[in-house]
């Protein structure tokens, strides 16, 4: 049985809107972060709650390739546009 793999992302918490308004960390109220082995359509998910979280490793990876991307929600439940995904080979 092949070994399974894990992938940790990190980002940065925005400060601005895409308008350029500013963005305080009291205004996020979380993260999306969406994976899967399909570049254009990662399906799994993981919600993170807490704003000041900048950090996941997500486990249970099967070997091949892996996509990520992510999106920041706001305290009114608006969420952005995703982020450019990112791949990791897990083998």
């Amino acid at each position: 049985m092949p070994q399974l793999g894990t992938a940790t992302l990190s980002w940065t918490a925005p400060t601005k809107y895409v308008d350029g308004t500013p963005l305080p960390l009291s205004g996020i109220d979380g993260y999306l972060v969406y994976y899967g082995t399909e570049s254009g359509n990662p399906q799994n998910l993981i919600a993170i709650v807490d704003p000041s979280t900048t950090r996941r490793t997500v486990t249970g990876l099967a070997p091949g390739t892996w996509y990520f991307t992510m999106t920041v929600v706001d305290v009114h439940g608006v969420e952005s546009e995703r982020s450019p995904i990112v791949r990791k080979i897990i083998h």
